[in-house]
C-alpha cells in the first residue's frame, strides 16, 4: 500500500481557505508581566502583546491535532509481524515495482 503525497491542488487550497475564513478572529496574548503586575488591582495593558491571525490560529489547531495522532499504526505493525512469524506474509514484488515506478514518475511532474 502506498500513499501519494503531492502538491496541493486548487480544491485543497479552497478548503483550507474556507477553514481560515471560518476561524476569522484574532487573539491577544499577554506576557507574564501583565499577570504578575499588581495583585488586587486592575491590570494595566503595558505588557507585550501578540496578535495571531485566523490562519495562524488554524495552523496552531492543526498542529495540535496532528501531534495527538500516533506516528505508527501499532495494530497494522502487529498484524504484519504476526503474518511474518507465521510465514503467511506474501510480498507482491510486481505491485512494489509498479508503485516505485509511479513514485519516480511523479517526481518528474
Amino acid at each position: 500500500m502506498t500513499n501519494r503525497i503531492g502538491p496541493l491542488d486548487q480544491s485543497m487550497i479552497g478548503k483550507i481557505g474556507n477553514k481560515i475564513e471560518e476561524a476569522g478572529t484574532t487573539s491577544r496574548v499577554s506576557s507574564d508581566k501583565d499577570a504578575k503586575s499588581g495583585v488586587g488591582t486592575a491590570p494595566e495593558s503595558k505588557g507585550d502583546t501578540v496578535n495571531l491571525t485566523s490562519s495562524a490560529q488554524l495552523l496552531e489547531r492543526l498542529e495540535k491535532s496532528l501531534q495527538s495522532l500516533p506516528s505508527v499504526d501499532a495494530q497494522r505493525v502487529a498484524e504484519i509481524k504476526t503474518a511474518i512469524e507465521n510465514g503467511d506474509y506474501e510480498i507482491n514484488s510486481k505491485a512494489i515495482a509498479e508503485a516505485m515506478v509511479r513514485f519516480e514518475r511523479s517526481l518528474g511532474e
